[in-house]
């Protein structure tokens, strides 16, 4: 199982690679581009997480899929913020658990697009609280979700309404990446 995820993310970044590639040499325009769709998925089997860094004030962030029911992957407190126990940390959590902490894992989706090539996820402390933005290289930016105070450890990001989590699929085939979705246009979440 691992083996085949390995292989379906490494056969993900490859396209997308050669995908780019294309689009950018003008081989091909950005509409013929866009094969990659979305599944909608239980919501209750993700958690985006802000997880502190060694730096004051800098945060990772960290999707976790809940992929089978044997063992729970965290858990959280209810307060202000929510924090979060990464129970996954504590077991082995292969064919249970699935964890993402970078651009290979999760991306941003608007509109019916994917639009994790223009758009980065980003968390930023902005005052007493943490922001999951997606931010454009030049700048502009949008907001996805916040943690809704600070806290020491890992915190639940509170997704904003409108923007939930879904699964890319390519050519009608489910991958392992996740998306942040809303059906806003991009046009609309910037404005």
């Amino acid at each position: 199982m691992m083996k085949t995820m390995k292989m379906a993310l490494w056969q993900n970044l490859v396209t997308r690679m050669a995908v780019t590639g294309l689009v950018a040499a003008g081989v091909i325009s950005p509409v013929l581009a866009n094969t990659f769709g979305d599944k909608e998925v239980n919501q209750n089997n993700f958690i985006a997480v802000a997880t502190p860094l060694a730096m004051q004030g800098n945060y990772q962030l960290l999707v976790i899929e809940q992929i089978s029911s044997k063992r729970n992957c965290w858990s959280t407190f209810n307060s202000r913020p929510q924090r979060v126990n990464l129970l996954l940390l504590n077991f082995d959590f292969t064919d249970i658990c699935r964890r993402s902490t970078d651009s290979n894992g999760y991306s941003i989706r608007a509109g019916g697009e994917d639009i994790g090539m223009q758009y980065r996820l980003r968390l930023q402390k902005q005052g007493s609280e943490v922001v999951l933005l997606g931010r454009s290289i030049q700048g502009t930016e949008f907001e996805i979700g916040r943690t809704n105070g600070l806290a020491d450890g890992p915190m639940k990001i509170q997704l904003n309404p409108r923007w939930r989590f879904t699964k890319q699929t390519y050519n009608g085939e489910t991958t392992g990446r996740i998306y942040f979705t809303s059906d806003r246009s991009l046009p609309a979440l910037t404005e």
